[in-house]
């Protein structure tokens, strides 16, 4: 009888760019992880009979694509999925940032605070009253009615805010070109007891994030598509892939 090579598959996935000598990173939890042939059908029809039909064809590959799912939204994640750059803010004090205050509505500052430590006219120095002139929100002023911050000339800065702020995680998006990189499952295929299951992709070109939930019933997910190229580097014989390889424990 035949060994059963059935497969149920859980892993981890690691990246690092192409090219370099970078240490590779987790992604994270991923809940799929899918590679996929492209094909171009190149038919022949039967001209010799009335009936027609096909007399020959050939699927051409034409490219192979690597699709993952991750839910650890952290910075690295995304300014991989967003052709951005991750950074790290330090934890600090804010003092005396200008910004707009308008009765009723939300007043955003540079980052995301963890506590107002000061809110003063802008052109002034006594203090306005927390509670009744503002109220720390969701990391941000709440002007609320009754406050007695005069409104805004022509837009302009009608307060002063000191603040604190966590140590942050920031990523600014779409300020890269794409990137290559190098990934590798690493999984068990629980169907066979837990043997290990291995892929290595020599060269993919960083997709895109195609949808981005930051509302919703469900955990986040970030759906990331990219396409494996070829690494002639790695193609050193007839028998050698160019694209990706595989490896089963038997």
């Amino acid at each position: 009888m035949a060994e059963d090579y059935s497969y149920l598959g859980s892993g981890i996935v690691l990246i690092r760019e192409w090219g370099t000598k970078l240490p590779f990173e987790e992604v994270g939890n991923v809940s799929a992880f899918t590679t996929a042939a492209q094909t171009n059908t190149i038919e022949l029809a039967d001209s010799q009979n009335p009936g027609g039909g096909m007399a020959n064809s050939v699927d051409r590959v034409t490219g192979y694509t690597l699709s993952y799912t991750f839910h650890d939204f952290n910075p690295a994640n995304f300014a991989r999925a967003t052709r951005g750059k991750a950074s790290d803010i330090a934890a600090s004090t804010v003092v005396d940032e200008d910004a707009v205050a308008t009765v009723g509505a939300y007043t955003p500052l540079s980052l995301i605070a963890s506590e107002i430590t000061a809110v003063k006219p802008a052109s002034g120095s006594t203090p306005y009253e927390a509670g009744k002139d503002y109220r720390f929100e969701r990391g941000m002023l709440f002007i609320p009615a009754g406050s007695t911050i005069p409104a805004s000339v022509n837009g302009a800065a009608n307060i002063k805010v000191s603040y604190k702020n966590a140590a942050l995680g920031h990523v600014e998006a779409a300020v890269t070109a794409q990137k290559f990189y190098e990934v590798q499952f690493y999984g068990a295929n629980e169907a066979r007891g837990g043997k290990v299951v291995r892929a290595v992709f020599h060269k993919v070109s960083g997709g895109v994030i195609e949808s981005m939930g930051l509302i919703g019933n469900e955990h986040g997910s970030g759906a990331v598509s990219g396409k494996v190229n070829k690494d002639p580097s790695k193609a050193t014989g007839t028998d050698k892939s160019a694209y990706f390889n595989l490896q089963q424990e038997k």
